[in-house]
């Protein structure tokens, strides 16, 4: 059955309550509004809460100016009148997101980031394992001072890139695309210390893999010392000795440390042939030689062939990614709004949120369609999001607007 049709018409009825509302509760809100010290003084007419979900749906709205996200917020709020809410400039709700800072948005994604698959998901485990991957990616800010002092650019030869760019990490749920943490800092900072702060979220009982920029030793020995189990690809300038050759052609190396200390790995090295059928007959094209090292060292219990399989469900981080860069966010050359570093940090943890609400939805979709969660379209459910938007909630505690 295509995704569009899927996505299209299977969501519960209750998905009318409102997405951002459903995900996140007002409850919710004020409770991380509160911990994060960003509660208004006084009553505002942009309150702290509205303001939380005026964040949140900038992101379903990436094309929107402010006055427009607004609109999209409270068009359909029945209470709006009677409350006295009236528009805002787009100065004041740049002063109200100031006021409001990162700390409630980033406390927001810790509360809903997290696994989700269980034993029955498609694709969630492997041999009792869940399966994790993590990668990351770049993403441009508007070129102010303040931005371009706090996260460089890149660089094609001598001539820096036109925008400075965030680089942002992410783990997540291979079976669901269910984001489990997320890290980002400027451009200058590497992937592999980016990834040393999202160990936390490992556990004994999965496995994680990861492509070819983040094996070393100091790295690979603190993922395993969270108890998880490790399945990293290696590039082709990786040293890594053969130790002991394996039965099934598989062998044990080592990875070297400081002061002589030596890890063990199993390494799997293999290609991938691909036969085509045209006018002059079967063709066949070998790939380069991929190298995979992991933690899982006994062939007969885990065999190469399926460890080769199964680094392929990698691939998720990057489906992640295009899902939020390409369609959330309105294409690649789509830059965020922001023109301080708060404000991206505020906006880049706004974004994952969504993401995540998304994922939600997509779950839920799937459970009541009875499908695998890979059958529903993203992009059908982004658009379910965006029509279900309309705020039906207070936008203040109190439920008054102040002059």
């Amino acid at each position: 059955m295509p995704k569009d049709h899927i996505a299209g018409e299977t969501y519960p009825e209750r998905i009318r309550m409102g997405l951002l509302s459903r995900t996140f509760t007002p409850e919710l809100v004020d409770f991380v509004v509160d911990e994060a010290g960003a509660r208004e003084e006084r009553t505002k007419s942009l309150p702290a809460r509205l303001m939380v979900y005026f964040v949140l749906t900038m992101w379903l709205f990436t094309g929107s100016g402010y006055g427009l996200v607004l609109r999209e917020l409270v068009e359909h709020w029945p209470r709006r009148a009677a409350e006295g809410w009236r528009p805002a400039r787009t100065g004041s709700l740049t002063e109200a997101r100031q006021r409001l800072g990162p700390g409630p948005l980033r406390l927001l994604f810790d509360r809903v980031a997290g696994v989700s698959g269980s034993a029955a998901t498609p694709g969630a485990f492997w041999c009792g394992l869940r399966l994790t991957s993590l990668d990351g990616s770049l993403f441009d800010v508007p070129a102010s001072k303040a931005n371009a002092a706090a996260y460089g650019r890149s660089a094609n030869g001598h001539r820096p890139g036109p925008f400075p760019q965030v680089r942002l990490l992410a783990l997540v749920e291979c079976g669901t695309k269910a984001m489990i943490g997320a890290a980002f800092d400027s451009f200058a900072v590497g992937e592999r210390t980016l990834a040393r702060r999202l160990l936390v979220h490992l556990r004994a009982g999965m496995l994680l893999m990861a492509d070819r920029g983040f094996p070393a030793f100091v790295l690979w020995q603190a993922a395993t010392r969270t108890g998880a189990q490790l399945l990293w690809r290696c590039s082709d300038s990786f040293t890594l000795p053969v130790d002991r050759v394996l039965h099934d052609g598989t062998y044990l190396s080592h990875l070297n440390g400081p002061h002589g200390k030596r890890i063990t790995v199993r390494v799997v090295e293999y290609t991938v042939t691909t036969s085509t059928l045209d006018e002059s007959g079967v063709s066949e094209e070998t790939s380069e030689l991929f190298c995979l090292i992991t933690t899982l060292l006994e062939p007969q219990a885990v065999p190469a062939a399926e460890l080769a399989e199964l680094y392929t469900s990698r691939w998720t981080s990057e489906t992640i990614f295009k899902h939020i860069k390409i369609e959330q966010r309105g294409g690649r050359t789509a830059t965020l709004r922001s023109n301080s570093p708060a404000m991206v940090e505020q906006e880049l943890w706004a974004m994952l949120c969504v993401y995540q609400a998304i994922h939600h939805l997509t779950v839920e979709t799937a459970t009541h369609a009875q499908l695998p969660v890979s059958h529903i379209s993203f992009k059908q459910t982004l658009a379910a999001a965006r029509r279900s938007v309309g705020a039906d909630f207070s936008p203040s505690p109190t439920g008054r607007q102040g002059p």
